[in-house]
């Protein structure tokens, strides 16, 4: 069964490490309301049986009033046919979260929530421009936790004044809550972002490499003692309580994004919606097309399945591949292979190859390595 992105395109201010698209204006109708007519026209003519994860994402999805969510999600489920057990997942902000927001966000539908905390360190919040403060974030888990079995909180390492003592910290706070799910990203610097712009400038202090390996490390070590199955490279879950959507784009599931700069994905294109809220608007309105599209050739899709499937518990499966694309990735890539696991990257069991704890830490050198 496939899933269902949409991409909310509003915050309340810039994180300086986020390059996603969003925007700060305040009146949120308009793109709502041609959101919806893009969900009711379905330009790109995905054909799709039955959805079974629905995503609200951004931007901050929390921010926009929930009578909102709930006409996207009318619109949904009158266009498609939607499993009784689909998990909604809605995006929000400690600062977003109250009781009358969690009681409205359940009775429209709404079953998962993705919390970003980033992390209980006041010092970094600051640093990161981010809202809220350690006090909201703890509140808000708290207020989630009465009204929510499965929600998952987002945390970061590898930030600006980010030391072994602060994630220890952290983890000390996930420890005490014990949430059914956690996501973990190392911070990189992206384009046109206020980070990028401050590391230029030499205004920007890291923790080096070593440091930030150290800190994925403990992660990992602390995670695993806490009985967080590790099904992806920067997500924990309690047993039974992966992401279900995400999953979707780890094991080569369709899926179709309405929003400006969602994307989509239907086995054969991959599709991007044009992320600039005025030009969306009005080529929805005209009903012109309001993405662009690319056909994938048999290495890229050889590659997708690569890049996602090493990064999961589950591994690359050689029987798997060669019934999918034809080609024996062991034959194929037997010298790359060999080499990293006589230095203890990956591991090979019969027809699988996964990635070892050490290998995480440089996945994306090996994925390099093993890409056609």
């Amino acid at each position: 069964m496939a899933g269902v992105y949409i991409h909310i395109p509003f915050c309340k201010k810039a994180c300086h490490y986020c390059n996603f698209h969003f925007s700060t204006i305040k009146d949120h109708d308009e793109i709502i309301n041609t959101i919806i007519q893009e969900i009711e026209i379905n330009q790109k003519k995905i054909s799709i049986k039955k959805i079974s994860t629905i995503y609200f994402g951004g931007g901050t999805p929390s921010l926009v009033d929930t009578n909102s969510i709930k006409l996207i999600l009318k619109s949904i489920q009158n266009k498609y046919d939607t499993s009784e057990k689909c998990e909604i997942t809605l995006e929000s902000n400690p600062d977003d979260i109250s009781e009358k927001k969690l009681n409205s966000w359940k009775e429209i539908g709404i079953n998962r929530l993705s919390v970003g905390i980033q992390s209980f360190n006041n010092s970094i919040l600051k640093k990161l421009n981010r809202i809220h403060d350690n006090n909201q974030a703890k509140k808000s888990i708290k207020l989630i936790k009465k009204h929510f079995d499965n929600y998952s909180i987002d945390l970061m390492f590898g930030t600006p004044l980010s030391t072994i003592k602060s994630i220890n910290e952290d983890l000390n706070i996930i420890k005490s809550f014990d949430p059914p799910h956690i996501s973990i990203y190392n911070m990189t610097i992206e384009k046109k972002t206020m980070f990028e712009k401050q590391l230029k400038n030499n205004q920007l202090l890291l923790p080096n490499e070593n440091e930030i390996l150290e800190q994925y490390d403990l992660i990992l070590k602390k995670l695993k003692s806490l009985d967080y199955e590790n099904y992806e490279i920067s997500n924990f879950s309690k047993k039974g309580l992966h992401s279900r959507h995400n999953s979707n784009y780890w094991n080569d599931k369709e899926y179709i994004g309405f929003g400006p700069s969602a994307h989509s994905y239907d086995k054969k294109y991959r599709y991007w919606n044009i992320n600039k809220n005025k030009k969306y608007i009005d080529l929805i309105n005209k009903n012109m097309m309001c993405f662009e599209k690319e056909k994938l050739t048999l290495k890229q899709k050889i590659n997708e399945y690569i890049i996602t499937r090493i990064r999961t518990n589950k591994g690359i499966n050689n029987m798997e591949i060669n019934k999918k694309y034809n080609v024996d990735f062991f034959e194929k890539k037997e010298p790359e292979i060999d080499m990293l696991l006589k230095r203890n990257l990956v591991s090979r069991k019969k027809q699988t190859l996964n990635l070892t704890d050490n290998g995480k830490k440089i996945s994306d050198h090996i994925t390099e390595k093993i890409m056609f």
